[in-house]
């Protein structure tokens, strides 16, 4: 009976184990092995998703770089072959139009082989001995100045040099990656030559905004196998690693795989560009990728191994005493095993639980993708309203993977200036509001809107967005701007001012990108104006003429006045520069292209005073980072300007001491002749204009223009009184220019004319 028991408890185990074994089987035979290759799979596929979204953000933004060089030889202003000071100065003025749009090229130096310079886009000339000054020009560790211009002197076509340390203006050491190009492209003999350059930081900022969650290395080389940039720094054994296996990469088909590399295993997506032949690498490791499968892994076998122990000990005890505690056991393991924050589950629920925490492990890779097409959107959408797309079909098939499209005959574009109330710009509660600002507007954006299909994207300026729609015709878009200003006041709580404009020819890029400099001629006028809040851009009234030609002579005479170190006349212009820009008939678009000019003009000085002044580069950020009302524009060039007079008043030779009577000496000898002016006298005794004018104002208590004109009109009361010399006479030995400014000085002074007063004095 013992023996039969026995027999009778070992077939109910055997068929117990074997029940439970085969799921058990079932997942690890095919389950771990097919889930860990589809992790693998999804992985490859992001990898190379994210390598193509680097290939075509790069070669959206280096468009701009191969198209520059055309747009430099079109340039009618830039003359090649003028080697005057004039021409120089021609050329550098033009090369700072080229200095406000792209934020991918950190400088452009334009070189006239004729000449022997560089023109910078910032306004600077440099001569070729200055690329041999580490901190004056821009000094190559790796490419000596002879070698550099001998290349550039003999360029024939476009030419890419690695990423290497440069040593730019202002001894800060950079590493650059440098383009150079004949001008024209692909001439004979060409006269010059351009170098582009683009900061290795700013690309690789570019490369970390693809994918916050992206731990692998990118690595671009050229044509030729050279390794043109790199993610972050890897040593040579990695370099060559991958350098060894480009060749494999090329036979293969453009896509992703798994490769070794230096004894790793890597997940290896490769991509060609067809704009410029580039290779665009990505290395992401394989153990990083499979580290979270293999922990649920691990701990799905420690459960289920478990579960079997416990589930035999429980039919043997249960077979031998013929009891049942199955049920409670199983319970104390689900309590055990189950997370703290769900329900209690069953066996069959807590091995469903853990394969899905598998499956959503898959669903985390497809989450990773979703996250970059809001930002490749809004760069697709920025090309578009500058101008920088290549055609309108091309951008549609191009925006249609991403969600874009316009479906309706009419289109607008509008600037939307968002001031959030009681805050400065910049500061973090203005940041705050424009961030609770920019998610009402993607909220309206999703609103259904019937006739209306529209997109919001953030501007290069801050607390500014970009509006870009196509509506039906019957579709009421100004009051629909209306509508959207006043729900983002009360989100804000300031003020906001939309400016719009509307395509003259559908379905054309440059339609598109004239709408939108409209929106912002519009919002510019709204923003100086204040006389209402929604513009659009046929509105406006048309600028009075006139007042370029007025800007542009002072500006000249500013830099005129910066060079001789006349620091009361830089004071004196500026305040006319910022009167006229304040004038009622000044169109808000010139206000700003003369605050930029004029800001401009003063960096400059400032920069030949101090090369190192953190100051003067926060100072420079400022000028430039936002748009400002006329008060901040007004604030920020009268700041500058004091700082720039500061300097040049510590730069200038102390006055030496003058005697009230060495001066008045002076002008006894001197104050009667035609040539006698503030000049000659302030060379005469070594001061500058600015600091005698001043001494002698506080010496003699008047100007001095003043106090030579009465010396000079008391000389002429005696002649008129003791001589019947002719007024012509009379205003020469005075030291009057001519007759007219004669009389006039006299009237001023005496009351009546010189031949009045000669009547009256000859009846006395």
């Amino acid at each position: 009976m013992r023996k039969k028991r026995n027999r009778l408890l070992t077939q109910f185990l055997a068929s117990y184990l074997l029940v439970l074994l085969f799921p058990v089987s079932i997942i690890l035979v095919y389950y771990y092995p097919h889930s860990t290759e589809v992790v693998k799979q999804q992985d490859t596929d992001w990898n190379t998703h994210i390598t193509e979204q680097l290939m075509t953000s790069m070669d959206t933004l280096m468009r701009y770089v191969y198209r520059l060089p055309s747009e430099l030889v079109q340039n009618r202003e830039i003359k090649m072959y003028d080697n005057s000071d004039y021409g120089r100065v021609l050329i550098a003025n033009e090369m700072r139009k080229y200095n406000a749009t792209d934020g991918l090229i950190d400088n452009t130096l334009l070189y006239i082989e004729s000449s022997g310079y560089l023109f910078a886009k910032t306004g600077s000339a440099y001569k070729e001995e200055d690329f041999d000054k580490p901190g004056i020009g821009y000094y190559y560790e790796t490419w000596p100045r002879r070698e550099m211009f001998e290349t550039l002197q003999h360029l024939k076509a476009p030419m890419v040099r690695p990423v290497e340390d440069v040593i730019i203006p202002g001894s800060n050491r950079v590493r650059m990656l440098t383009f150079a190009f004949p001008l024209p492209v692909g001439g004979y003999d060409p006269p010059g030559a351009v170098l582009i350059m683009v900061r290795e930081d700013t690309v690789i900022r570019m490369i970390q905004s693809l994918s916050e969650k992206y731990t692998g290395r990118f690595f671009i080389f050229d044509e030729q196998g050279r390794q043109l940039l790199a993610s972050e720094k890897t040593d040579d054994a990695a370099t060559e690693g991958v350098r060894r296996l480009m060749p494999e990469l090329k036979e293969g088909s453009e896509g992703g795989g798994i490769y070794r590399v230096n004894g790793k295993s890597y997940i290896v997506s490769h991509t060609l560009s067809g704009t410029n032949g580039w290779h665009y690498v990505s290395m992401l490791p394989v153990t990083e990728t499979l580290h979270g499968i293999r922990t649920i892994q691990r701990n799905t076998v420690l459960l289920i191994g478990l579960m079997l122990l416990l589930e035999w000990l429980v039919i043997y005890i249960s077979i031998r005493k013929n009891y049942h505690p199955i049920k409670r056991l199983v319970d104390l393991a689900v309590h055990i095993f189950e997370p703290a924050d769900r329900k209690p589950l069953g066996e069959i629920e807590t091995i469903r639980y853990a394969l899905g925490e598998l499956a959503s492990a898959n669903h985390t890779l497809d989450a990773k993708v979703k996250q970059t097409i809001p930002i490749i959107r809004e760069n697709l959408l920025f090309e578009l309203v500058s101008g920088r797309a290549p055609d309108w079909e091309t951008f549609c098939l191009e925006a249609e993977a991403y969600g874009i499209a316009f479906p309706h005959p009419a289109m607008a574009v509008a600037v939307l200036s968002i001031e959030a109330g009681g805050t400065a710009e910049g500061s973090d509660a203005g940041g705050q509001a424009f961030a609770g600002a920019a998610n009402l507007l993607r909220q309206i954006e999703k609103r259904p809107e019937k006739g209306l299909q529209c997109y919001f994207f953030k501007s290069i300026y801050n607390q500014e967005m970009v509006f870009i729609g196509s509506f039906a015709p019957d579709f009421a878009i100004k009051a629909f701007l209306d509508d959207v200003r006043k729900e983002l006041e009360a989100e804000t709580g300031g003020r906001v001012f939309i400016g719009a404009g509307i395509p003259g020819k559908l379905e054309s890029v440059e339609a598109v990108h004239v709408s939108y400099l409209q929106a912002v001629r519009a919002s510019e006028q709204l923003r100086f104006r204040r006389e209402r809040q929604v513009l659009f851009f046929g509105e406006m009234e048309a600028p009075k003429a006139g007042t370029v030609s007025y800007f542009a002579e002072l500006l000249q005479s500013l830099e005129l006045s910066i060079l001789k170190n006349d620091a009361a006349s830089v004071q004196s212009i500026v305040e006319r520069l910022v009167a006229g820009m304040g004038s009622e008939g000044a169109p808000p678009h010139v206000v700003r292209s003369v605050y930029l000019n004029t800001v401009s003009v003063i960096l400059n000085g400032l920069h030949r005073f101090s090369h190192d002044d953190a100051n003067l580069l926060r100072l420079t950020d400022a000028a430039f980072r936002h748009r400002y009302t006329f008060e901040q524009m007004a604030g920020i060039v009268r700041e500058s300007c004091g700082k720039l007079c500061d300097m040049i008043q510590s730069t200038l030779p102390s006055s030496r001491k003058v005697s009230r009577d060495e001066i008045v000496c002076f002008i006894e000898r001197k104050g009667m002749e035609p040539d006698f002016s503030l000049q000659l006298i302030a060379d005469y005794f070594q001061m500058s204009p600015s600091n005698f004018s001043h001494y002698f104002k506080k010496t003699f208590g008047q100007n001095f223009k003043e106090y030579i004109d009465l010396q000079r009109i008391q000389q002429s009361v005696r002649l008129l009184r003791e001589t019947d010399q002719t007024l012509d006479e009379i205003s020469r030995k005075t030291g009057f220019s001519n007759t007219s400014s004669f009389i006039r000085s006299f009237k001023k002074i005496v009351g009546t004319t010189p031949g009045q007063y000669r009547e009256t004095h000859k009846a006395v």
